[in-house]
């Protein structure tokens, strides 16, 4: 038996490990945009969202300004100094967003002219955004099917053709893997492609399914962001559908399953941005083998329960 002393300091350290596990464990807070948002005094405002508290969203302020009328903002990342960006669809421009206040620094717009205006015959560009460890600009336009790669002087290059709608990607690591969301209906209710992507930076630009969003409510177009720990977050436009709020998923990155882990309040949210790039280590061609995550909340938790069940085994020998 140990002393009543022990004991409550083995049960204060199980309640601590308890409450370790739960916030290392708990979902982020993103960013989005609701750009197809029902309520006309609330359009193309930026948002907060508690991904894992009932889509809760705290809105921040609108993005627009006497300088343009009306924003469709259909794409956020962050680059890797921590500026959120976003990207506009009617107007074509790249810009920098205060998070604080949702307001827009218009000295420091990048006009993206190359790309099509929104036409009856081609759409929307319905663009989708990311940032790369490097710093590289990862765009696409479901208007002319093509990824592109940018820097923030405006010079760009065409990587290749995605080959499906893809209005949302994200990357991760070093070098990087580019993941894309597909688009879920077309304008006609019929369906497009629900899938999840991966995408080849290197040569083509050419997009893989992974596999269909199951469990994924119909949608017609979405955010895709990876959190700091490498897990791939989405929330799904479904203001066309009656005025449905959007979805927040989990998604496994090697299959596309799809987990439901909240839904907003709001309408009309199709982009994403949590984190700055993530996984950003350069994994060299000879590593054989995996580093120990020490520093991940997984691998602290056991060190930690390994120190405790040491002590508990010492004390028990010395009191028995």
């Amino acid at each position: 038996m140990l002393p009543a002393m022990y004991k409550k300091v083995f049960y204060t350290l199980i309640t601590m490990i308890s409450l370790f596990a739960a916030s290392a464990n708990a979902a982020p807070m993103a960013y989005s945009v609701n750009s197809d948002g029902q309520e006309e005094s609330t359009w193309d405002s930026l948002y907060l969202i508690d991904l894992a508290t009932s889509g809760s969203e705290q809105r921040r302020g609108p993005l627009f300004s006497g300088v343009y009328n009306h924003f469709d903002t259909e794409g956020l990342a962050f680059s890797p100094d921590g500026t959120l960006w976003g990207v506009d669809d009617d107007s074509r421009i790249l810009f920098p967003i205060n998070t604080t206040t949702g307001s827009i620094n218009f000295t420091e717009v990048i006009q993206l002219f190359f790309l099509p205006p929104p036409s009856s015959e081609l759409g929307g560009n319905d663009f989708g955004m990311t940032f790369a460890c490097d710093g590289s600009l990862y765009l696409t336009s479901v208007a002319t099917n093509l990824l592109y790669k940018l820097d923030l002087e405006g010079n760009y290059e065409v990587v290749g053709s995605l080959g499906a709608n893809i209005s949302a990607i994200a990357a991760i690591g070093n070098p990087t893997r580019l993941y894309g969301l597909g688009n879920g209906l077309l304008d006609n209710g019929q369906v497009d492609s629900p899938n999840l992507y991966s995408i080849d930076v290197e040569e083509t630009g050419a997009a893989t399914a992974i596999g269909p969003l199951t469990n994924a409510q119909p949608y017609h177009e979405g955010g895709l962001t990876f959190d700091s720990e490498g897990n791939l977050w989405a929330i799904t436009d479904r203001s066309g559908l009656s005025n449905q709020p959007s979805q927040v998923l989990s998604i496994n990155v090697d299959t596309g399953l799809a987990t439901v882990v909240s839904t907003t309040t709001e309408t009309g949210f199709e982009s994403l941005a949590i984190t700055p790039p993530s996984n950003c280590e350069a994994v060299m061609a000879n590593d054989r083998y995996p580093a120990i995550p020490v520093l991940h909340p997984l691998g602290l938790l056991t060190f930690i329960l390994a120190l405790i069940f040491s002590g508990i085994a010492i004390l028990h020998r010395r009191f028995s």
